[in-house]
């Protein structure tokens, strides 16, 4: 089965991008350019995993990721952060509010596209060991 990433980007070229590169590896996208849609979409679409900016509008990456950490539908959905805030402080900030990984811009895609099958591989071990 085709598994969908939701990409939640505000740069118009990024997010391009980013859907080329990941639907050229054969999965589904759905995008996303503010926090409020990529809430939406997360709860809509029911991603595998979701790429989220730090930065956005209507509601930054950090916040989008915690909503999404408490609420029943979206709470085990992997996530990786892909932001240009690179410092020590910025990306555990990312990991502590529940973000499964953290990739910094500029990015190299085919890291971007291992760590998205890392991200993956774990998230449906750790489901099938529950079952």
């Amino acid at each position: 089965m085709t598994k969908t990433i939701l990409i939640v980007e505000d740069t118009p070229e990024t997010l391009e991008l980013l859907r080329r590169i990941i639907e050229k590896e054969g999965y589904k996208t759905v995008l996303a350019n503010d926090g409020v849609k990529g809430f939406q979409y997360a709860l809509k679409y029911n991603p595998d995993l979701i790429i989220l900016d730090r930065l956005l509008p209507k509601i930054p990456g950090l916040q989008v990721c915690m909503r999404l950490r408490q609420d029943e539908a979206t709470k085990n959905t992997p996530i990786i952060f892909l932001s240009v805030l690179d410092s020590e402080k910025d990306i555990v900030d990312g990991l502590k509010a529940g973000g499964d990984d953290y990739v910094t811009k500029p990015f190299s895609p085919d890291e971007l596209l291992a760590r998205i099958e890392r991200v993956l591989f774990r998230y449906n071990n750790t489901i099938s060991d529950k079952r």
